[in-house]
């Protein structure tokens, strides 16, 4: 993924700051997947059960090992716990917009 980093050298800040980045666009991408399972369940709820809805999600999104091993782990450990589960959205607020902000950079 970060090939083009050897062709061109970038200070360890600016390094530090495009990890930071990269993480956080993993958490959201992994909250997102998190979220839409939970819609998922809801939407068939009395119809399956959190594994079957697991498996069909990953039926029809395919994901990484990686990526849908953490999103396993976060729907199991947060399916009993509706406080828990990721909070819905509001109207006009944005899910993640400040996903790329450095807290202390403004």
């Amino acid at each position: 993924m970060f090939d083009w980093l050897r062709r061109r050298r970038l200070s360890a800040e600016a390094k530090r700051k495009l990890l930071i980045v990269a993480a956080r666009s993993e958490e959201a991408i992994v909250e997102t997947h998190v979220s839409n399972i939970f819609d998922l369940v809801d939407a068939l709820a009395g119809e399956v059960d959190v594994d079957r809805a697991l498996e069909l999600y990953a039926e029809l999104i395919p994901l990484d090992e990686h990526i849908s091993g953490m999103v396993t782990n976060r729907v199991l450990a947060r399916h009993d716990d509706p406080a828990a589960r990721a909070p819905t959205r509001t109207t006009g607020t944005r899910r993640y917009a400040n996903v790329f902000r450095d807290g202390g950079a403004r």
